[in-house]
């Protein structure tokens, strides 16, 4: 009776993909750096209720959480260039839009979805932390972004770790619809090498344990940062 999957094949797909899986932590943790980076930005600006900037921050997280990823990589693919070809006939600056790899429109559509996600997780964790200590902070003489930094923010992090792993978990997941624009990471290798030697079952088995196995190194690394933060949470010094 012949074995449903060959071992031998499996340990030869195993080490033909691996050596994407560099690509895809390289898009998930990049973009989920700038999109950390772009949420915080969006949230204290939604926060501190700024006038004009407050309304399009709003409508940035309303339809960044509305439209799939998919969407928004292709409109980032297909319009990014077309605006910077206008830039730059309005301008006169030289810009090399054939030149920009499609690993930059990936980090840049999948930040911008993170980031409205990301947005929402940032402003329950600060809502969650005592109105008080703000009015302390201000209180003792610290301005508003001495208090927020200093304070609010540390805190608020102990309550966001959570939900910022489920985001970056996902982010990893959504890294794989890069291929869709020509990113060869460990998905898009996966279709190739499939379609290549029709060994359609004994690839995706390869590449679900590979997902799986950054999954869980991932999840263990977020659950040692939110034990690290905890002391924030209990009032205990590091």
């Amino acid at each position: 009776m012949n074995s449903i999957l060959d071992t031998y094949i499996l340990v030869e797909i195993f080490f033909a993909l691996v050596k994407y899986v560099p690509v895809t932590l390289g898009l998930a943790v990049t973009s989920m750096i700038l999109a950390s980076l772009l949420g915080l930005v969006v949230m204290v600006v939604r926060a501190r209720r700024i006038p004009v900037l407050s309304r399009l921050a709003a409508v940035y997280v309303l339809i960044g959480r509305a439209l799939p990823a998919m969407i928004v990589l292709y409109i980032v693919f297909f319009a990014l260039p077309i605006l910077l070809m206008i830039f730059s006939e309005t301008t006169g600056k030289q810009i090399a839009v054939n030149q920009i790899p499609a690993m930059t429109f990936a980090i840049i559509g999948l930040t911008i979805t993170t980031g409205a996600y990301l947005t929402e997780v940032f402003r329950a964790a600060v809502q969650s932390v005592d109105k008080g200590q703000t009015e302390a902070a201000l209180s003792i003489g610290m301005t508003w972004w001495q208090g927020f930094t200093r304070i609010i923010l540390p805190q608020a992090a102990v309550f966001a770790m959570p939900l910022m792993a489920n985001q970056f978990l996902n982010l990893i997941k959504n890294t794989s619809i890069a291929f869709m624009i020509t990113v060869m990471e460990l998905f898009g290798a996966a279709n190739v090498l499939s379609a290549n030697n029709n060994r359609y079952l004994e690839v995706y088995v390869v590449v679900a344990l590979l997902y799986w196995s950054i999954s869980i190194f991932f999840e263990r690394m977020f659950l040692i940062i939110e034990d690290k933060l905890a002391f924030f949470k209990r009032g205990i010094q590091p």
